[in-house]
C-alpha cells in the first residue's frame, strides 16, 4: 500500500511538472506570436494616388536603423520620411517605410533619434529634427519595380561620446536590396544647433 501511494505521488509530481512546463511553453509561444505580429505590423505608407498595386508594380523604400551607444545606454535611431515627390507627410506620423510607383523619385528624410527616458521631449524633438537641414535631406533616384530600398544614415558626433547633444552632422545614402548604393553618401554641410 505504501509503495502504491509513493508511486501515485511520484506520478502526480511528474504530471504537475509537465503541466507547468506546457503552460510556460504556451505562454512563450503566445508572447512570441504577439511580438512578431507587432513587429510585422509596421505598415508601409502608400505614397501614390490610385489603386493599390501589386508588389511587382511598386517599389518600397524603408528607413534604416542605427544602434547608438552612450556610456551605459543603448538607443535605436531610425530614418523617417517627410515627403515623397509632392506628397507631404506629417512628421508626427513618423513613417518608417513608403511604397512608391517606379520611376524618378524625390524623397525627403530625416534622422530621428531615440530619446530614451525623455518621453516628454519627443514630439518637440521630432519636429525640430525634421526642420534641421543638418539632420534631414532630399534624395533623388530612379526606383525600379519590385525593388526594396533602404535609406541609411550615419551621424557624426563631436568627441568620443555618441550623445545626441554632441551630434555634428548626418550623412544619408540609399541602397538597393543587394546592398548597392543607388544614392551615394552625401556629407552634411550644415551643423545642427541642439
Amino acid at each position: 500500500m505504501a509503495s502504491l501511494i509513493y508511486t501515485i505521488k511520484h506520478h502526480l509530481r511528474q504530471a504537475q511538472s509537465l503541466v507547468i512546463t506546457v503552460k510556460r511553453l504556451l505562454l512563450v509561444a503566445i508572447c512570441s506570436a504577439m511580438l512578431s505580429s507587432c513587429v510585422a505590423n509596421v505598415q508601409t505608407f502608400k505614397a501614390y494616388i490610385g489603386e493599390v498595386n501589386s508588389q511587382m508594380q511598386t517599389s518600397v523604400i524603408r528607413g534604416g536603423q542605427l544602434v547608438r551607444n552612450d556610456l551605459m545606454n543603448r538607443y535605436v535611431d531610425v530614418v523617417r520620411f517627410l515627403r515623397v515627390d509632392d506628397m507631404e507627410l506629417r512628421s508626427s506620423e513618423q513613417i518608417a517605410a513608403v511604397e512608391v510607383v517606379p520611376g524618378y523619385r524625390e524623397i525627403e528624410v530625416y534622422y530621428s533619434w531615440d530619446h530614451g527616458s525623455q518621453r516628454g521631449l519627443a514630439p518637440a524633438l521630432v519636429d525640430y529634427a525634421a526642420a534641421q537641414t543638418g539632420v534631414s535631406r532630399v534624395l533623388r533616384f530612379t526606383a525600379l519595380p519590385g525593388e526594396v530600398y533602404t535609406v541609411h544614415a550615419e551621424p557624426t558626433f563631436l568627441g568620443e561620446r555618441q550623445d545626441i547633444t554632441t551630434l555634428a552632422a548626418v550623412d544619408f545614402w540609399v541602397e538597393d536590396s543587394v546592398g548597392k548604393a543607388v544614392v551615394p553618401s552625401e556629407q552634411a554641410r550644415i551643423q545642427p544647433v541642439l
